[in-house]
């Protein structure tokens, strides 16, 4: 039996998945995830990025995978673990 906490928190991703989850495809296969905004600051450089949080336990999204976004195609260019989900990184 998972803890206390181990099922607080999958409580927790399940009402922000339904809450705040938009769909997404990734390389074909449905999936939910949340957008991750952030301000990109490389020096005298700056400029904003788009990464999504990816809500699935299967999928394992990979750079140069293809992204389906608010009707929009992306590709992955940069993935991490955030909170134990994928976090990937769209151009």
């Amino acid at each position: 039996m998972a803890s206390p906490l181990a099922q607080f928190t999958a409580r927790m991703d399940a009402a922000t998945v339904t809450v705040m989850g938009e769909p997404v495809l990734i390389n074909g296969e449905p999936t939910r995830a949340i957008e991750s905004q952030f301000d990109a600051e490389m020096g005298p450089l700056a400029g904003e990025g788009l990464s999504l949080v990816v809500f699935s336990t299967t999928l394992k999204p990979r750079k140069g995978d293809e992204v389906v976004w608010q009707e929009k195609t992306y590709k992955v260019t940069r993935q991490k673990t955030f909170n134990g989900k994928p976090q990937i990184w769209l151009e």
